[in-house]
């Protein structure tokens, strides 16, 4: 499995793109959460909008889902072989139909419906594509906010937008190769999210699994990566980057 970053950066993030990640393993894809910023890291990658196979949504903060009417629109206007499979947790399908409906319900042939755009899945607990099993897990970001993020052993947890797990990280790190945590990387503290300052208390060999990622743009220069990493053991995913087997 490839685990490649279109985007790293927080919802102000200009430099960067917006947080999301884009998996490819057996022959097909999927894109953890699609800001519009996807766009343009997609082209970056060769990639068109209309080869994004699968995708699945963390939770409905803007940064995350605000690319989701372009590429709907854009599987209509130059379809793939087939509309993309949105895995979507069940809670959260008639307030993101309610995000995207304003854009796409009216059309020059009339009123579509959310399914027009996308083949739906939703999804309790866990959804498997061409094999690989994959397991919400629900977060800590916003109280009363539907979050989650994603479990595939063997490969990773990847933790979506949260606040520090400390529990439910030392539960699964043996359990993974890697572990895509959100991290801002700001010396203020901020309560819907997970500070450089929590997950330096975990152990050095838990540390060493982690990959950074929703981060300021501080960091998205190569020079000041390379300072933190000759700092701490933890690592900073970069945007565009492919992680192998990760």
């Amino acid at each position: 499995m490839k685990v490649t970053f279109l985007g790293c950066g927080d919802g102000f993030s200009l430099e960067q793109g917006h947080n999301s990640a884009l998996l490819t393993f057996a022959g097909t894809n999927l894109c953890i959460d699609f800001p519009e910023s996807n766009h343009l890291g997609l082209h970056q990658l060769g990639m068109q909008l209309n080869q994004i196979e699968n995708l699945f949504i963390t939770h409905l903060h803007e940064d995350h889902i605000n690319g989701l009417q372009k590429l709907a629109l854009f599987h209509k206007v130059y379809p793939g072989q087939t509309k993309p499979k949105l895995y979507v947790p069940t809670g959260l399908k008639a307030d993101l139909w309610q995000c995207l409906r304003h854009g796409l319900e009216l059309t020059t042939r009339g009123k579509r419906e959310f399914e027009d755009y996308f083949d739906i899945i939703c999804v309790d607990h866990e959804f498997e594509i061409a094999g690989i099993r994959f397991e919400l897990v629900q977060t800590l970001h916003v109280p009363d906010m539907l979050s989650y993020g994603l479990l595939c052993k063997p490969y990773f947890y990847f933790s979506g937008d949260t606040r520090f797990d400390e529990s439910y990280i030392l539960s699964i790190a043996d359990e993974v190769q890697t572990i895509y945590y959100e991290c801002h990387l700001q010396n203020d503290q901020l309560p819907s999210h997970t500070s450089l300052e929590e997950l330096l208390t975990l152990p050095d060999a838990i540390q060493a699994k982690m990959m950074l990622m929703h981060y300021v743009d501080d960091y998205v220069h190569a020079a000041a990566r390379e300072q933190f990493h000759a700092e701490y053991t933890l690592r900073i995913a970069e945007p565009l980057s492919g992680y192998e087997g990760e």
